[in-house]
C-alpha cells in the first residue's frame, strides 16, 4: 500500500498561507520554506509539507503563555 501524494500549485499554497506569491517566492528564496518541484510549467508543493512547515511555523504561537505575575507581597529575587 503506497501513501497518497496531495500536491499544491503555487496558487493553492499562498492562498492556505494568506500570502502573495511575491511573498512565497521570496521564502523560497530565502530558504525559509521548502523549494517546489517543478512539473512541466507548474511548481508544486507536497500538502504535508506545507502543513509541516506552517505547524513549524506557529509553534511559538501555539506554545505561548502569559508570563506569570508576581503574587503580592512575594519577594522578587
Amino acid at each position: 500500500m503506497s501513501a497518497r501524494i496531495s500536491l499544491l500549485e503555487k496558487s493553492a499554497v499562498t492562498q492556505r498561507l494568506g500570502i502573495c506569491e511575491r511573498t512565497l517566492e521570496n521564502l523560497v528564496k530565502a530558504q525559509k520554506f521548502p523549494r517546489g518541484l517543478k512539473l512541466g510549467k507548474n511548481i508544486v508543493w507536497d500538502e504535508v509539507a506545507v502543513e509541516k512547515w506552517l505547524a513549524n511555523a506557529l509553534e511559538p504561537q501555539l506554545n505561548w503563555s502569559p508570563p506569570q505575575r508576581p503574587r503580592k507581597g512575594a519577594r522578587l529575587g
